[in-house]
């Protein structure tokens, strides 16, 4: 395996040279997710959490960065034994003093206990939500990337019923019904533990979705949640569109239309809108090369919070 060596923020990183992403690839490396490991870190310096976990490391750039520029105790892990020796090599190669493993991240979630747990599979995160939540640290942070946007957005619709228990519709905000499908997900995964969770930040860019989720273990709260879950519906003659509970909704739209459904997503705000106005001083104090495209999603995200329908175009 040939690697090249690279700068992200103030890290330097040691990454597989290869022609294109793929499963097949050695260890994962994806140049295009350097705007997420920039807001990863600057949640993270925001935040300020004891421990960090990068359960799905692939080379191991996130969690270094995280350990390198916040400073905070980080246990890096993947189970890929190539991948956890190049997580080890970029450990070296920047001095920090990180929890190398080379377990499976359920076993790994099973054991230990976080108040930070990235989850950033090549894919759906579905099969490790469960062990993530029972890991997770009461107030902790959860931050989870969904890849399989083909399934939550509507493409391929029985995959995001089998995954996600939840159907999925083709609109022209189908990103936006994607991330709230995930949220939602991740929420309903959540109140099986008592555990209430409140989005801080949710974004879609490029090829996937992300949402950073604070955690509260409360039954109060968690019953308070549920009332945040519910469907929309969507008229594609007239365009119109509303959030409804499972006992409000209707077949028919006012126009004479017939509605379409989808659901059950999360109809409350993806992010927290004084919580993206911490973030956003953050990344001008980091000034990382994805500075500007960063700033302008965070503005974006924030002001989406005041609009109470999914996008809408006049």
């Amino acid at each position: 395996m040939n690697l090249i060596r690279i700068t992200e923020g103030k890290t330097s990183l040691l990454i597989p040279e290869v022609e294109r992403l793929t499963k097949r690839n050695i260890v994962f490396f994806n140049p295009q997710m350097e705007l997420s490991r920039d807001i990863t870190v600057a949640i993270a310096k925001t935040i300020e959490p004891k421990n960090f976990c990068d359960a799905l490391a692939g080379s191991g750039a996130r969690g270094i960065r995280i350990a390198h520029e916040v400073g905070c105790k980080t246990t890096v892990n993947d189970v890929n034994p190539v991948a956890f020796e190049l997580i080890q090599k970029n450990e070296s190669l920047n001095k920090v003093n990180i929890r190398a493993t080379n377990l499976d991240a359920n076993l790994l979630l099973s054991r230990e206990r976080f108040d930070f747990i990235d989850i950033d599979p090549f894919g759906p995160p579905v099969r490790f939500i469960d062990s993530a939540l029972r890991s997770i640290e009461n107030r902790g942070i959860l931050a989870v990337t969904a890849t399989d946007t083909s399934a939550l957005c509507g493409t391929y619709p029985e995959a995001c019923r089998r995954k996600y228990d939840s159907i999925p519709l083709r609109t022209d905000y189908y990103n936006e019904l994607g991330l709230r499908i995930l949220i939602a997900h991740l929420a309903r995964s959540a109140l099986k533990y008592d555990i209430a969770i409140t989005p801080l930040f949710s974004h879609c860019t490029r090829h996937y979705l992300r949402t950073y989720l604070q955690i509260k273990k409360s039954r109060r709260d968690a019953n308070r949640i549920m009332g945040n879950i519910n469907y929309i519906q969507h008229c594609f003659t007239c365009l119109s569109r509303e959030f409804s509970g499972l006992e409000e909704l209707k077949s028919t739209c006012e126009c004479g239309a017939d509605l379409r459904s989808a659901g059950p997503l999360w109809t409350a705000g993806f992010a927290d809108p004084e919580f993206c106005e911490r973030l956003r001083k953050q990344l001008i104090e980091e000034n990382f090369r994805t500075m500007h495209e960063s700033i302008r999603l965070v503005e974006l995200i924030k002001k989406e919070q005041k609009v109470e329908i999914p996008y809408y175009n006049i």
